[in-house]
């Protein structure tokens, strides 16, 4: 009997802690045609299909832009960014097609059955020289689903899904 109470405490542990902490993914349609050259600007363009009534979706279309914004260059993929319709070198389009974010409420009532936050972009990189699309992918986001974890706010779905936007134009 003490050795099945131990392997239950073992798998419960790992779902707890595989909770805890916020992940994304992505998923390439089109690899890198050629290496995004490192001293050009690009031109962030983030929308969304959903409609505008919407706040979740429209605070995070906001919030993923400005979060590309300035990682991007961070991250030295670009040399600086400006947000379309300005002119620059590559045009970065993100179309958000799904978001999903958990309440404070939510997830103190209901725990990890509430779900985690989530993102889901589809993602464009054009060279505007060429008109040439340079990458084509999906990343995603989402936040932590475990209530206790420091990492269950919605805005851990976007930081999620701007990295592994900028590590998708990165490989």
């Amino acid at each position: 009997m003490s050795h099945f109470i131990k392997k239950v405490s073992v798998v419960l542990s790992l779902v707890f802690l595989s909770a805890c902490s916020s992940s994304g993914t992505f998923t390439i349609k089109q690899a890198l045609v050629e290496p995004i050259k490192n001293d050009k600007t690009v031109s962030i363009l983030v929308k969304s299909g959903v409609k505008e009534s919407d706040e979740d979706s429209v605070k995070a279309v906001s919030d993923l832009r400005e979060k590309l914004f300035a990682t991007l260059v961070s991250e030295g993929v670009f040399k600086s960014s400006v947000l379309a319709p300005n002119k620059a070198d590559y045009s970065l389009e993100v179309d958000v097609k799904g978001v999903r974010f958990v309440s404070t409420v939510a997830r103190l009532a209901f725990g990890v059955m509430a779900g985690a936050s989530t993102i889901e972009t589809e993602v464009l990189l054009k060279d505007m020289a060429t008109t040439k699309v340079v990458a084509e992918f999906k990343a995603d986001g989402s936040s932590a689903s475990h209530p206790l974890s420091s990492e269950t706010g919605p805005e851990n779905a976007v930081r999620e899904a701007a990295k592994n936007i900028v590590a998708a134009l990165k490989k």
